[in-house]
């Protein structure tokens, strides 16, 4: 299956408050680079769907009024939510 085109047009998963545009029209496939090999894009697996808002400031190129610990912890849980709706979704299978 493709996940960035299974991505488009699904609501946000981060949600991040005060960010969020919460429009599934500026939804894509955020790949979740941190902690992973700079040179090399992360498998399509570890990605979250997110509007554009939030595609920003996870991938950094815009501010946000967290600590880069709060971000983390943020991001880590959409992606544990993310992967759930994988399962349910009988994408990925446990």
């Amino acid at each position: 299956m493709n996940l960035r085109k299974y991505a488009e047009g699904k609501p946000c998963g981060f949600r991040l408050p005060g960010i969020c545009n919460g429009n599934p029209e500026t939804t894509v496939l955020c790949h979740i680079k941190r902690g992973w090999n700079a040179s090399m894009k992360p498998p399509d697996v570890i990605a979250v769907w997110g509007c554009s808002n939030c595609h920003d400031v996870v991938d950094r190129r815009a501010g946000n009024p967290w600590t880069e610990e709060e971000l983390d912890a943020m991001i880590l849980e959409s992606l544990v939510q993310q992967l759930e709706i994988y399962v349910k979704d009988e994408i990925l299978k446990w």
